[in-house]
């Protein structure tokens, strides 16, 4: 189940566009080889430009490593409870709110880097130790329905979309 991407009815409509971005094979390795682009994406970034905000009331550049890690947490979550059979329905969170209370710029660059790490190897050794029942696992998360499987594309998809924006919107030559 590792290596098949999920189907549209397994998530909702709205985590498509991660879902999307995800190419096919083992998503374990997958989240493994991201783990070493995102280090090297962000460890590449300044600390003295980890503050920066590409437009008036975005995340800055901690803000949005912060979040990344955030949301992983709360996907495996799901994918844990879910995995181990547990039908308890899953609250949905605020991820603003969340990035508002982190306090994310108040860390280095090089702390949050650190946890963002922690957590990656977290999610990949959960995934990497599934088993077949756990990967058909599935449940309600924010009132609706989504699968194990889905929840490890989705997290894989997430730290893609945001890694392209800080590429695209916070590093890239910014012409007037």
């Amino acid at each position: 189940m590792r290596q098949t991407r999920p189907g549209r009815g397994e998530y909702l409509e709205y985590y498509g566009k991660y879902v999307e971005k995800v190419g096919d094979g083992d998503i374990v390795e997958t989240l493994r080889a991201q783990l070493t682009e995102t280090v090297a994406l962000f460890s590449g970034i300044p600390e003295a430009q980890a503050g920066h905000r590409y437009a008036e009331g975005k995340w800055s550049i901690r803000q949005v490593l912060g979040h990344i890690a955030d949301v992983e947490r709360a996907m495996s979550y799901r994918a844990l409870t879910f995995a181990r059979g547990d039908e308890t329905g899953l609250p949905g969170f605020d991820e603003n709110l969340w990035a508002v209370n982190a306090g994310s710029d108040e860390r280095t660059l090089a702390s949050l880097l650190e946890e963002f790490r922690a957590v990656r190897e977290a999610t990949i050794a959960l995934f990497d130790g599934m088993t077949a029942q756990g990967w058909a696992g599935s449940g309600e998360a924010n009132q609706a329905y989504v699968t194990v499987r889905a929840l490890a594309w989705i997290i894989a998809g997430h730290e893609q979309h945001h890694c392209r924006l800080i590429r695209e919107r916070y590093l890239a030559p910014q012409t007037a």
